[in-house]
């Protein structure tokens, strides 16, 4: 099997989909939240990022700062590794605990990020509550739509993009009709 052109094959289909994705290339500018420098083949300009998981700029507070060059004075950078394989590290836990306690919760769990958490909840309690249907559409974020689909697809009712909320109980209906 020529193995290059399979995926030589693969890669040009997700492009003719507008499906290969391309990362934009930045570059943050501390104490200049939300500017940025994207770089490009062909030169550098400076950019605005206001889609950053950095909401409100706390990426850029001294304080944050400081307390990161304080954890990699301590501990190193990197993880070393997935927390099942080479453990957690104390400053995670801390913040899961605080996290605990300030939603008045048993337990919290920080995952890498909402695409993760979301795919992650959502299998598993497709995957824990047998029978269940989750009604998605479209224009549900991708991983909310992987995490319903990823342990039982055919428990996904689809609705209409733009379906007017008023009308989810008669579609609700029809599925359960389907169903029995």
């Amino acid at each position: 099997m020529d193995y290059e052109a399979k995926f030589g094959e693969a890669l040009e289909a997700l492009a003719l989909e507008g499906r290969y994705r391309v990362f934009a290339d930045i570059l943050r500018r501390q104490g200049e939240f939300p500017s940025a420098v994207h770089h490009t083949p062909e030169g550098a300009r400076p950019i605005t990022v206001w889609c950053s998981n950095d909401y409100l700029g706390i990426g850029q507070h001294p304080a944050v700062i400081a307390a990161m060059h304080e954890a990699i004075d301590k501990a190193g950078a990197g993880s070393g590794g997935t927390r099942n394989i080479s453990g957690t590290t104390h400053y995670h836990v801390e913040l899961e605990k605080e996290l605990a306690e300030l939603h008045r919760k048993e337990g919290a769990l920080l995952f890498t990020s909402g695409y993760v958490s979301n795919e992650a909840t959502l299998s598993t309690l497709v995957k824990l509550l047998k029978g269940a249907v989750i009604f998605s559409d479209e224009n549900n974020h991708a991983s909310m739509i992987e995490g319903a689909v990823s342990r039982n697809a055919s428990q996904l009712g689809r609705l209409k993009i733009g379906s007017p909320c008023d009308h989810c109980g008669d579609f609700m209906n029809a599925w359960m009709s389907r169903a029995i």
